[in-house]
């Protein structure tokens, strides 16, 4: 076992041991809403900015996906301010479990990753990277042509939509992670708190895959032993990889700038659509 996997497999084990547990030290960046049929769902109304700045409530929020959503979830969800429902997900994941939303939302699908084999390459990759698959994925969510396509759609509609916004994927944690890293270095937050925001999920993810890992043993003829937990676990290296891919560009907000193709006036535009002096901000 290379260096590299075996400290990636450590990270996973930690993280899912603290979740067994329910001991976890994740803190509480991006509020949790409790819905009936969606999870980890979250909005980041209330983060702040390094300019003391903070998000406005009900304008950005994240999640798994709609397809359980129930009757009261779609209310909650407009109540807040929805009018937006970007999905991450590629065409195959949206026909499978299609997303639940009301007439007067606007929907986008928009996926990261191309319609290919997805599954297909997620399985052969448990076994040819075992430990490392999803940490791979992370790197070609800043590489791949595809993915920065993505992101500019992504931006598009933040920039020119009304309403609030909300995106998933299907699980909410690695394209959904990455795009609201993206979306809260826009808007000027730290990188400490993008980071915590991403562990974060690690609260609302399953606790155990037995039942997963065992189905997926059959399929495939081989043991996965804890791989399988890349796919419920948001592990340090994986928001590590992605802001890491930046380097090259001078970091987050460099890479929106150079590749996503964010001018000032949009960093500008973003920043005041989407934040307020934290005295404007509404009590609980």
């Amino acid at each position: 076992m290379q260096g590299n996997e075996a400290h990636i497999i450590r990270q996973i084990n930690h993280v899912e041991f603290e979740n067994e547990h329910e001991d976890g030290d994740w803190p509480i960046v991006s509020k949790p809403l409790e819905l009936e049929g969606v999870g980890n769902v979250r909005d980041m109304g209330g983060i702040p900015t390094q300019d003391g700045q903070r998000i406005r409530p009900g304008m950005l929020l994240r999640s798994a996906d709609l397809h359980k959503a129930t009757d009261a979830d779609l209310a909650t969800l407009d109540r807040l301010g929805v009018r937006n429902i970007i999905d991450l997900r590629t065409r195959q994941e949206r026909h499978m479990e299609e997303d639940r939303l009301l007439p007067d939302w606007r929907y986008f699908p928009i996926p990261v990753f191309d319609e290919g084999g997805e599954l297909g390459k997620q399985l052969r990759g448990l076994i040819a990277e075992p430990g490392m698959f999803i940490e791979s994925l992370y790197p070609q969510m800043i590489d791949a042509p595809m993915a920065v396509s993505c992101w500019k759609d992504c931006f598009g509609h933040l920039l020119d939509d009304g309403g609030g916004t909300l995106w998933h994927c299907t699980q909410g944690k690695d394209r959904t992670g990455a795009l609201a890293a993206l979306v809260l270095a826009s808007l000027g937050v730290d990188e400490t708190l993008i980071i915590d925001d991403y562990l974060e999920t690690n609260r609302f993810m399953p606790h155990t895959s037995s039942k997963l890992a065992q189905k997926l043993e059959s399929i495939l003829g081989a043991r996965v032993d804890g791989d399988i937990n890349q796919f419920l676990t948001a592990a340090p290296a994986y928001i590590h990889a992605f802001i890491g891919a930046t380097t090259r560009y001078g970091g987050l907000v460099g890479f929106l700038r150079t590749k996503v193709g964010l001018s000032e006036t949009d960093f500008e535009r973003l920043r005041e659509r989407y934040t307020c002096d934290a005295s404007d901000m509404p009590r609980d």
